[in-house]
């Protein structure tokens, strides 16, 4: 990708939020009686239709794709940002020749994004978390960290990549979870009181992502270690003191650590939707280590991890890790995609957005089989009915954004 001008630059990621995808969850009834009468049926019930829905999801995939991509082209894109950081007339035709590079990569991981949105496994089996802001903290520090340490040009493509993989992430975590816990004696495991476990892993990992920050704040303005690292662990406790006394986590002063009357189903969701949200501090913890110059980083997210892990037995742990690596895969592929996009062949650079979200459309279908017994053809139309939603729904398609 071209340099640009910082102005400019700092534009790019009002481009991404143009775009918005959709997901609409399985109620708390249906979701439970999905998992009480599950039976092993078929992955493919009907080739024919399944060659239906595969087609018409390629196709939805491919308008939903063009119709990004013509957002992010359109003139008034650039007339309207120019009206309201008063660009000069240079700064607006470089914002017009960055958008030719850029639109294709924008395009090709929104629509990635939207078609693991569209199909993403819902495993919360109570009521709608309250704490749900806490889950896109992740995404927040990826913006930070993409600014701060490498081309603030990337900021878009890799903030979308990041909330790509961490809903991979919780979906392949929670099924595998699902799928082991479905063949062992559901007397022999423990119920927890899921709503608090999950909420006290996403506040350490808030935390954990505001302290490092701090930190590095403070070595970069040559502040020794050792303050660093007390600015750290006060920054961090008074992340999750503040979450701790919000409105959002009004019912944390309830929780205890068992609770005995919850049903089969209800053991087996929120086991699955504990794995999965531990998948997501993996993935999250892991983006910290990895993209932070200090040892610190490294050590803390560890200890981090350490602190949420919750007693969730053998297959809980093995859904986590296979969540974590699943969903730090699709990281991976969708920055290299974005590499081998060129603005010159709109065909070549279609095939190339299709492959990844098509791969993304079969891991949720392939997950709803595994924990609610849906056919491979039926998740796929779902997908397909949800990503026309946003042209015929449009309230609706935005609503169940954050469900």
């Amino acid at each position: 990708m071209m340099k640009t001008s910082g102005k400019v630059r700092a534009l790019l990621p009002c481009l991404l939020f143009l775009c918005s995808a959709a997901h609409s969850g399985i109620s708390k009834e249906g979701q439970l009686k999905l998992l009480s009468h599950y039976s092993n049926a078929s992955l493919v019930e009907d080739s024919l239709k399944l060659a239906t829905s595969s087609s018409g999801l390629a196709i939805s995939t491919v308008i939903n794709y063009g119709f990004w991509y013509g957002i992010c082209k359109s003139p008034e894109v650039v007339s309207a940002l120019a009206g309201r950081f008063d660009l000069s007339g240079t700064e607006q035709n470089e914002l017009r020749e960055v958008k030719s590079s850029f639109c294709n990569q924008l395009a090709a991981v929104i629509t990635s994004t939207e078609v693991a949105l569209a199909g993403h496994l819902s495993l919360w089996p109570l009521e709608l978390p309250w704490w749900q802001p806490l889950r896109f903290v992740g995404t927040a520090y990826s913006v930070y960290d993409v600014y701060t340490n490498f081309d603030p040009d990337l900021i878009p493509i890799t903030t979308a990549a990041y909330f790509t993989g961490e809903v991979v992430a919780r979906t392949v975590a929670g099924a595998t979870a699902v799928t082991g816990l479905r063949h062992q004696n559901k007397s022999a495991i423990q119920p927890l009181d899921y709503t608090c476990t999950e909420y006290n892993m996403m506040s350490l990992i808030a935390g954990m992502m505001v302290g490092t920050i701090v930190y590095e704040k403070m070595i970069a303005r040559e502040f020794s270690s050792v303050k660093a690292s007390f600015g750290y662990v006060i920054s961090a406790a008074l992340t999750d003191g503040i979450s701790a006394i919000s409105s959002l986590s009004r019912h944390r002063s309830d929780c205890i650590f068992r609770v005995g009357t919850v049903t089969a189903a209800e053991v087996l969701a929120g086991t699955g939707a504990i794995a999965g949200a531990w998948a997501t501090a993996i993935v999250g913890a892991g983006t910290v280590a990895l993209s932070s110059p200090s040892e610190l980083s490294g050590i803390i997210a560890a200890f981090t991890l350490f602190l949420t892990a919750p007693p969730i037995g053998l297959w809980g742990v093995a859904g986590m890790n296979t969540g974590a690596i699943v969903g730090a895969g699709v990281m991976v592929l969708l920055k290299q995609q974005c590499l081998r996009l060129d603005s010159n062949h709109l065909l070549n650079n279609v095939a190339l957005s299709l492959a990844p979200a098509l791969a993304l459309a079969l891991i949720n279908s392939i997950s709803n089989y595994a924990v609610y017994g849906y056919s491979l053809e039926d998740s796929l139309s779902e997908t397909t009915r949800k990503q026309w939603q946003k042209f015929h729904a449009p309230l609706d398609y935005l609503y169940t954004l954050f469900q």
